[in-house]
């Protein structure tokens, strides 16, 4: 019996577990391959959901559904969280087991690093996770007026757009609350632009002018002091606030920390084709945890999961692999509540920003509710060859 271990049960964790279950079912049914999937959490998050939870789009419970609910049938779901993957041996550790493999796919997510900037846990919120969204959501609806900064403490981190996305929404929130004139809003970005592709920060910054949005760009965090309520820049700028939305800084998650097959802030090393961690045949990463240059969203995991699962596939069944990633990635951009746009971008071409519409804010509406069935248990891979 050949064993596929994937480790992680965030997107394309489960994309990735889903799609060979569906593209293997006759070699599961006959004990001829295992599909094996760690997560200790039991729960499967749809996180760009998190965003949304502070704007009343979406209910906290909307967003999580029990892994055991959305694999397919052949899926074997462990909940233990792995401790240690021997990439030259070929095994996975658990809390309570050891497993030998011949394909992993380690799609581990990115860790937050509150620690590494003073002050920044006890005096900022954000939006992701769950816990903090609704955290966000109830300062929100108590919020009386003053200044809300929102802003990014380092490069990377998840879902590019999301703080674009929560100016705007913060500038129709209370303006549909009928005091937006007595709300500061202010954005403050690592990067001499607002967003890092000069394009879409050209248009994203004509948005701020038209709403009366201040930016403070290349605001590199060093600092917060919570009771202040200040932020403090590398070269030592300020900028005050009443409430403060702050992306925390993004690492690689621990358990391949001390591999030599992750760079220095943590994230795994990888052919941007084949996805094979950088020295290895048989083992995998993709999504946040990649050293990759493309957006660290849910869209790139995904694509990523159908290539690796197809890779994985042809290879149990003794064919040469193929299929290749061409850095496809993709977002459904929130410009405000009722407004959306899309982003899309691949290796040979740059992120090219739709133009706004009423449109494509109900397709991302719709696509809320699709995701379990399109995206995290897809089930026209189990009809369409």
């Amino acid at each position: 019996m050949k064993t596929v271990v994937i480790v992680g049960g965030g997107s394309g964790g489960m994309s990735t577990a889903n799609h060979l279950a569906y593209k293997l079912r006759d070699n599961i049914k006959n004990g001829d391959v295992k599909v094996v999937l760690f997560d200790g959490s039991g729960q499967h998050y749809y996180q760009p959901g998190f965003l949304e939870i502070p704007f009343d789009m979406m209910a906290p419970a909307s967003t999580y559904r029990p892994m055991l609910r959305l694999a397919a049938e052949g899926v074997t779901i462990i909940q233990e969280f792995v401790t240690e993957v021997d990439l030259k041996n070929s095994v996975v550790k658990s809390e309570k087991q050891k497993i030998n493999y011949d394909y992993i796919v380690i799609a581990t997510g990115a860790r937050y690093d509150y620690d590494s900037i003073p002050g920044l846990r006890e005096g900022t919120d954000n939006f992701y996770s769950l816990e903090n969204a609704i955290s966000l959501k109830k300062k929100l609806n108590s919020f009386k007026g003053g200044k809300i900064v929102v802003g990014v403490s380092s490069m990377p981190y998840k879902c590019t757009p999301a703080p674009l996305e929560a100016v705007f929404m913060l500038n129709d929130y209370f303006t549909r609350r009928g005091m937006r004139d007595k709300v500061e809003i202010e954005y403050a970005y690592p990067m001499p632009m607002a967003f890092p592709n000069k394009e879409i920060s050209d248009i994203s910054l004509k948005m701020f002018e038209e709403k009366g949005i201040k930016s403070s760009l290349g605001f590199q965090l060093k600092s917060v002091d919570a009771n202040a309520r200040e932020l403090i820049s590398q070269n030592g700028e300020k900028i005050s606030y009443d409430l403060a939305l702050i992306v925390p800084p993004h690492k690689g998650n621990k358990l391949m920390e001390n591999s030599e097959v992750v760079d220095k802030m943590g994230w795994i090393n990888v052919d941007g084709f084949t996805l094979n961690i950088k020295g290895y045949e048989n083992a995998f990463a993709i999504g946040d945890s990649t050293n990759l240059q493309v957006s660290k969203a849910g869209s790139v995991a995904d694509a990523e999961a159908v290539v690796v699962s197809e890779r994985i596939a042809q290879s149990l069944r003794g064919e040469e692999p193929i299929t290749t990633y061409d850095g496809t990635g993709g977002a459904l951009m929130l410009t405000g509540i009722g407004k959306a746009s899309m982003i899309n971008s691949d290796y040979t071409h740059k992120p090219i920003m739709q133009p706004e519409s009423y449109s494509f804010y109900w397709l991302k509406l719709i696509y809320n509710n699709l995701y379990w069935n399109m995206t995290a248990r897809p089930v026209l891979s189990g009809v369409i060859p």
